[in-house]
Formats: structure tokens, sequence, C-alpha cells
């Protein structure tokens, strides 16, 4: 037998945070994709924006990790401009082909005819984290699609860490990790209708647990990817841990998954999430995103 309760329901702290927002906005509205990550802003051009809507849409940023943007029309020159808002516009230290001739700071992701060009994101990763100043995020601009095909999934890794218990937070707290491109490489050159790359970078070392520099908030900065192994471990050592962390980081509802339309803008934290790429199309079907980067600061 169920026993009655007067206990009020707690609302998530994630969800009550997200509404706390919305009272400071004037310009725009960000709407909440899901509980812990992500918000839809309708009816902004993102080709003409002044200072204060601008202003807001940092402010939305730094706290949903994600803006979606629909029914957007931007020419590659605003894709850069709008991108710029966040930081300094950066191309791929690695892909330098697959760009725009006459926009050299947009990366061309495109799969047509059984090729994927740029390599296959379906492993989650952040983007990039083998440089010393990993980006701030990224925009993707969907130029061609299936829709319901190549969705593009987001984790909160602040989520990720908040859920985590004290002790392993703590022990987290003092470590730091080697991050590396060798992984990303050799699948890359793996598949022959890539572009080969010659050069792995040196390896570099980031904290495990990373402060957001706008909002203060602790968040796990390891992905499958990029991060070989915590310093002075072994792999063998670091992998059973880092498996644990991924795990925790992608359940389902730690989750939010983009459902693509032509038209559609999505902005990305990659300080504060990791991502992935459902590869469920056919060999025949276009899928084509222009993709511009802002710079972002050394991880602390």
């Amino acid at each position: 037998m169920l026993r009655a309760t007067t206990e009020a329901f707690e609302m998530p702290a994630a969800i009550t945070t997200i509404d706390a927002h919305q009272n400071r906005y004037r310009r725009i509205r960000a709407e909440p994709v899901s509980g812990v990550v992500g918000a839809r802003v309708d009816d902004v051009d993102l080709a003409a924006l002044d200072a204060e809507t601008v202003g807001e849409l940092r402010h939305a940023f730094a706290h949903h990790g994600v803006l979606v943007f629909p029914a957007q029309h931007l020419t590659p020159a605003q894709q850069v401009a709008f991108t710029r808002h966040f930081g300094e516009v950066e191309q791929h230290p690695l892909y330098r082909t697959a760009t725009l001739p006459e926009q050299p700071e947009i990366l061309v992701l495109e799969h047509k005819t059984g090729q994927f060009i740029n390599g296959r994101n379906d492993v989650w990763h952040a983007d990039i984290t083998f440089a010393e100043r990993p980006p701030l995020g990224s925009v993707l601009y969907c130029k061609d699609t299936r829709s319901g095909f190549g969705d593009t999934l987001f984790c909160s890794m602040g989520a990720a860490y908040e859920a985590l218990s004290p002790g392993l937070r703590k022990l987290l707290d003092g470590l730091r990790a080697v991050h590396g491109a060798a992984r990303m490489v050799a699948r890359n050159n793996a598949q022959t209708y890539n572009l080969r790359i010659d050069d792995v970078p040196d390896e570099v070392v980031h904290p495990v647990v990373r402060t957001h520099p706008e909002t203060g908030r602790r968040m796990l900065f390891v992905n499958p990817i990029y991060t070989l192994r915590f310093e002075g471990w072994t792999e063998a050592e670091s992998q059973p841990l880092l498996d644990h962390l991924y795990a925790v980081a992608t359940r389902p509802e730690n989750v939010y998954r983009h459902r693509w339309a032509v038209g559609d803008v999505v902005m990305f934290d990659n300080r504060a999430l990791m991502h992935y790429v459902a590869v469920d199309y056919a060999p025949s079907v276009h899928r084509l995103m222009h993709r511009t980067t802002a710079a972002g600061d050394r991880p602390r």
C-alpha cells in the first residue's frame, strides 16, 4: 500500500537554474530543449545582431552550452562574423584543405556518395583538446541533410562532474591528464577517402576538472578520442577510471540529441560538453555542414 505524502516535488537544480535566467533577457527567449543542456532561440536573425542581443546570446550560451537557431540564412562571411562575437575565428590545426576558398575560416563537413570528408565523428569527444588552448566552441550551419539521420548528440560535463561521489570528485580535482591527437590521426588515416595527416602535434597536459571561465561551474575535461592517460599514470591504469567518467557523462538523462533541419545553426560550448554524430544514414545520403570555430583559453 502506498503512503500518501505532502512533501513537495523538488525540481532538478539544472531546470530551476535555467528558468531563472529567462528573467534577464529582453531581446531573446532561450527555451530549454532538455533538462541539462541546450536551448532553442527563435526569431533571431544571426546576420543582423545588435550589441544588446549579442550580450544576451553570450549569457545564454555560457549557461545552456548549446544554442539552436532554426531557419537561418547566412552567407559564409555572415557565419564568420557571428562566430567572431564569441572569440577570434580560427582554422582547424590539421584539416586545412576542406575549406571554402573564399572563406578559409569555414571547415566543410560533408558526406556524399559513400564518403566522409574530414572523417567520421561517431565517437564522443570535445574538439582539439590536444591544443594548448582548445577551442571555446563551434558553430555548425546545416546546408543539406535528410531529417532524422545524422543527428548530433551533446552531453554536459558539468552535470557529469556533479553526479560523481564527493570522494571521486576530490581525487579528480587534483589530477591532470595527457591529451594528444595520435588516435584521431590514426582513425583518419585508416580511411582511404580522407586526406592523410602526416604530422601529429605534441602532447599537452590539462586539468581533469576545469572551471568554466564565465559561470564558475566545475566540469570534467576529458574525452575518449584525445585524452590518453592521467599524468603520471599508465594508459592501462587510466582507462578504467576514464571509462567510468565517460559512462556517467553519456547517460541518457545527460544528453541532448539534435535532429537537424536545413537552415539550423547550432553553437556548442567545447569547454563544457562532449559531442557525437550518429552515422545512421545510407551511403547515398548527402549531409553538408559549414563549421566555424571560436578560439578558447587555457583550461584552468
